[in-house]
């Protein structure tokens, strides 16, 4: 799995005042990557291949 995006994501989720607050956030992260782990990997998993229907969504107009 890529494990770039996953720290991406931690940054983009948590935000924080103190380094209290900080620990917390990344806490609560752990906890829902770790419940919910198919998901997880479905969202991180690299394409190797482009989905016709899928790409006509992103560029429609």
């Amino acid at each position: 799995m890529p494990v770039e995006h996953l720290w991406q994501w931690l940054r983009e989720d948590a935000c924080y005042d103190s380094k209290a607050d900080l620990k917390g956030q990344v806490a609560w992260f752990q906890q829902h990557i770790n419940a919910t782990p198919l998901v997880i990997a479905d969202r991180l998993w690299v394409k190797s291949h482009l989905d016709p229907q899928e790409e006509e969504l992103w560029f429609s107009t």
